[in-house]
């Protein structure tokens, strides 16, 4: 077993489910704010943006890590 590939894959699998963890939860909590202070009667645009560009970014990692696992695409 080649172990240092092995603690390499290990250490970028858990930063990127950090990462991505990370900005699911804040994309979320955007996009929630948003509506909250949508429903008090203001305006959430900025917020709402911000948190689908989060929502979007989450998604363009889980799309980049499948097109990393499948191999008929490469």
């Amino acid at each position: 077993i080649d172990w240092t590939a092995l603690a390499v894959v290990a250490v970028v699998s858990i930063v990127t489910s950090v990462i991505f963890t990370i900005l699911l939860a804040s994309g979320i909590r955007l996009v929630s704010m948003a509506k909250i202070k949508s429903n008090e009667g203001g305006s959430g645009t900025a917020i709402v943006s911000a948190g689908y560009v989060l929502l979007g970014i989450a998604g363009l990692l889980v799309l980049y890590g499948l097109y990393l696992i499948v191999p008929q695409f490469h």
